[in-house]
């Protein structure tokens, strides 16, 4: 178990992060919509809830696949790394970039924030706000905000916000030969700004 796990009841929410055998992060809104999803217990190396607990796949007494029992907390430092390695090795299925966090707590909320802004599953999270040479506009979904900005080579005067209040600058990276697309858009967080104080 983690010292630093937060204290929130297991199962907490009712959705999920998978690490999948391929080493790929999944989001999913049910139990049921995981378990439909995966064909055998291996598939799913790692099973994270928002209270950073995890489990495992199961075979019930009919072989049907179920979440086994809560296995305790998530290890920290396995799941800061496993997440750096995919967002290495597929950077385009990762394209909000948040600053680290110092803790467990932080890095699921995170984990759990981000992957469903990036796949789009809830529309209920709010709006996007993007300011574009000091004109602001709001977007419904990461995707329209990827459509808003498309083509645009001076970013560096954007910065995009996000439902829960992070703040980004988008970053166009350009096709590549090897991976047969025309290029994508990553959002690096803005370090929030802390004052000195006054003594």
């Amino acid at each position: 178990m983690d010292a630093t796990a937060p204290s929130r009841p297991s199962g907490a929410g009712g959705d999920f992060v998978v690490v999948e055998d391929s080493g790929e992060f999944s989001y999913y809104r049910s139990r049921e919509a995981l378990l439909a999803d995966f064909e055998y217990v291996g598939e799913a190396r790692c099973i994270i809830d928002r209270g950073a607990t995890t489990f495992r796949l199961e075979l019930d007494k009919h072989r049907h696949l179920r979440m086994g029992p809560p296995l305790g907390s998530v290890e920290f430092h396995w799941l800061r790394q496993a997440l750096a390695d995919a967002r290495d090795v597929h950077p385009e299925g990762h394209r909000l970039q948040r600053a680290d966090t110092a803790g467990l707590a932080g890095l699921v909320a995170g984990l759990f924030e981000t992957l469903q802004l990036e796949r789009g599953t809830d529309a209920e999270l709010g709006l996007w706000s993007l300011d574009i040479d000091g004109l602001s506009t709001r977007r419904n979904a990461l995707a329209d905000v990827d459509r808003l900005l498309a083509g645009n080579h001076q970013l560096d005067t954007v910065r995009v916000t996000d439902p829960f209040g992070h703040e980004y600058r988008p970053v166009w990276h350009p096709k590549h030969r090897h991976l047969g697309h025309a290029g994508f858009l990553s959002y690096v967080e803005v370090p929030v700004r802390r004052w000195p104080r006054r003594g």
